[in-house]
């Protein structure tokens, strides 16, 4: 298959759609003007994009900064800070043409010095970027063609680089704030996006505002953004209820029965759901032991944690890719419910009151799911003691090894590779578990250089497979949430990486 016919099929992809409404569905007249007030339980550490990690970064990054490429509600991938881009040297270099007459939002032109400077950083040792493991493995080299032409040189072909162009690895930052600011620039981010940073009130809010200059004629239509750290989801909705939000996402059927008593709120259920599961350190003790991790699979009741977590609604699965995805597996080991086994399991294998510690995070629906898997492991001989932690410092604690045992959310991305190298190579950039397949590393590292899709589902069938056998994570399912937001709210679309977009909202009422 030529490069751009599998460019193109990989822009094909599709995620199930579920009641997504875009905004000229919603209304086709926006109106400028106006503050939109969102509420979200941060766990936001820094702004730089070079540095980020953490989920609910991406929000407000998305808002301050451009991707080279963008990627729409279907995943298909198309034109960002890049308008336009071609293979070269059979699928080895990637040449990207860049917009002209855009500026960053310090005055600094974006042109292609500037994406080499982004590109080059991120690979740099002494710039301990989050992507730099990810891109050395791929990149040789980044060469300026002209003032708005640049190529990517791949150590062998590479098509899921567009896709990390459309998340993280493709924000571009000014490189003179960088040099301006220092160690500091993770609180002074300068993008070439439709909003400015204003401040950060660290534990308060994040507020942004609008980009007169930004290149996307009649964008945005909003004056300003802010992002308000809540406690809960339930205080959220309280807030919004008396008009102090306007919006507020990642909200779980039983944070949704408070906003349906209100005329004023309206519910968007999101483009499917993220993955949970629980994960554990896999290659240390007591984890190590296979018997546990099989004697855990089978005690954890997911049909109980989706009718309390979900409603019911949600979809219990033995994965991490949901069905409606090319890449989605054809067989996977399956885990029922059998409290008796995992018991029998336990007592063969001299494992009888084991004790461990879970890591129960203060978001609402991972702490919830954290004390109903309590429930489940205890019931069958396990001795689990809860550990609460902050949202904000569970996942950076995790990836540290600090924390061993605990519940866990991941939203997909626009190509396989972008989850499966991540969680699962044993040189992926967030494998947590210490999960090392050397077989499973063998298979990912030949899906992620494949250009023949057929070859790459076979491949990941394999992968899936494997890693349902070797347990890194015990897989619940996909849950169902749903976004909030007050009447006068416009232009939300729900995105199959659960990110929600605010560049496109606007406001009926300003």
């Amino acid at each position: 298959m030529a490069y751009r016919n599998w460019m193109s099929a990989v822009g094909g992809m599709l995620l199930a759609t579920c009641l997504t409404l875009d905004a000229s569905a919603q209304d086709p007249t926006p109106v400028s003007g106006g503050t939109l007030n969102v509420g979200y339980i941060s766990d936001v550490r820094t702004l730089d994009p070079l540095q980020s990690s953490q989920w609910t970064e991406r929000q407000v990054l998305f808002l301050v900064f451009d991707t080279l490429v963008d990627v729409g509600p279907d995943f298909a991938l198309k034109p960002g800070l890049a308008e336009r881009w071609t293979f070269e040297n059979d699928g080895r270099r990637v040449v990207l043409h860049l917009r002209q007459g855009i500026a960053f939002h310090d005055g600094t032109p974006f042109n292609a010095e500037a994406v080499k400077w982004n590109l080059d950083t991120r690979l740099d040792p002494a710039g301990n970027s989050s992507q730099r493991q990810l891109l050395r493995e791929i990149v040789t080299g980044v060469e300026v063609l002209d003032e708005f032409t640049v190529a990517v040189d791949m150590k062998e072909p590479y098509p899921p680089l567009l896709a990390l162009f459309a998340d993280r690895a493709g924000l571009m930052a000014s490189p003179t704030a960088a040099k301006t600011y220092g160690a500091d620039i993770g609180s002074h981010p300068v993008g070439t996006g439709p909003f400015v940073f204003q401040e950060w009130v660290r534990g308060s809010r994040i507020a942004l505002k609008r980009n007169p200059t930004f290149w996307q004629s009649g964008q945005p239509y909003l004056d300003a953004v802010n992002f308000n750290d809540i406690p809960t989801n339930l205080v959220g909705i309280q807030r919004m209820m008396i008009g102090e939000l306007d919006y507020i996402g990642q909200l779980d059927p039983l944070d949704t029965q408070l906003a349906q008593a209100s005329p004023e709120i309206v519910l968007e259920k999101s483009n499917g759901g993220p993955w949970y599961s629980l994960q554990w350190r896999w290659d240390s003790e007591p984890f190590s032991n296979p018997e546990l991790r099989r004697a855990v699979a089978h005690a954890l009741n997911r049909d109980r944690l989706n009718q309390i977590l979900w409603t019911g609604a949600g979809t219990i699965s033995n994965g991490f890719v949901p069905a409606s995805l090319w890449w989605a597996p054809s067989k996977l080991e399956e885990y029922a419910f059998d409290p008796e086994l995992a018991r029998k399991i336990l007592t063969d294998a001299g494992l009888q009151g084991t004790k461990l510690t879970l890591a129960a995070p203060s978001g609402d629906t991972l702490r919830r799911f954290a004390e109903l898997a309590q429930e489940d492991l205890n019931a069958v001989g396990l001795d689990v003691q809860l550990a609460p932690v902050p949202q904000g410092e569970y996942y950076a604690r995790t990836v540290s090894g600090d924390i061993r045992f605990t519940p866990m959310r991941w939203s997909q991305r626009a190509d396989p590779d972008g989850l499966i190298h991540y969680l699962f190579s044993s040189e992926g950039t967030a494998n947590s578990t210490g999960y090392k397949n050397p077989q499973v590393d063998a298979w990912i590292n030949e899906a992620r250089v494949s250009s023949d899709q057929a070859r790459r589902k076979e491949l990941y069938d394999q992968i899936q497979l494997q890693i349902s056998k070797d347990l890194p994570y015990m897989p619940v399912g996909f849950s169902s949430e749903f976004n909030a937001m007050r009447t006068s709210v416009k232009g939300f679309v729900a995105m199959p990486d659960q990110i929600t977009r605010f560049r496109t909202f606007w406001k009926s009422q300003p």
